[in-house]
């Protein structure tokens, strides 16, 4: 398996920097897989009084929060698959509770959630295991936004940073 380095600042929309900025490391692989294991590390820390704990009025719970980061690592692999594959495909930037919007989250406990996270991890890494260059750079010149599978996979990686940072400062306080 060859190393995936780290995206061009040019390969994704303006906001990514920041979520690429969380990261470390040079290889997408192992910043997955690190983080897969800071993420399960987190969760399994979290008393069960916690798990429906908000910050504030409006705010996930930290079941919620785990739940968004599984969904959205669902869309960022998804849109990764279709550009390495040059599959044009418009999908909208996930707002909010757009894509959040029932979360099933009273029939779920955080150990399902962590067990689901997991395996959306576990496809993650295997999608992107056996991407060429080629396709991790190829992007549509006419998407609005211009991105690359490989400033997905370090998005995937920053986003879930942001959360998990977001989790031990407001939540676990």
């Amino acid at each position: 398996m060859t190393k995936i380095d780290r995206p061009k600042l040019e390969d994704a929309p303006p906001w990514y920097p920041y979520f690429f900025n969380l990261t470390i490391g040079d290889d997408l692989i192992s910043a997955l897989q690190q983080n897969k294991a800071d993420v399960i590390e987190l969760i399994n820390s979290i008393p069960a009084e916690r798990e429906d704990f908000k910050y504030a009025e409006n705010k996930w719970t930290i079941r919620q929060v785990f739940i968004h980061l599984t969904d959205d690592e669902r869309y960022y692999a998804y849109k990764a698959y279709c550009y390495s594959r040059q599959i044009d495909v418009f999908l909208e930037v996930p707002q909010g509770n757009d894509y959040n919007k029932d979360f099933n989250v009273n029939g779920r406990t955080l150990e399902d959630i962590s067990e689901e996270l997991i395996s959306v991890r576990d496809a993650t890494i295997t999608l992107f295991s056996h991407m060429t260059n080629d396709m991790l750079d190829y992007k549509f010149p006419n998407q609005t936004e211009e991105y690359s599978a490989r400033s997905l996979g370090w998005m995937t990686v920053g986003h879930a940073i942001h959360h998990c940072t977001l989790v031990r400062e407001k939540y676990l306080i």
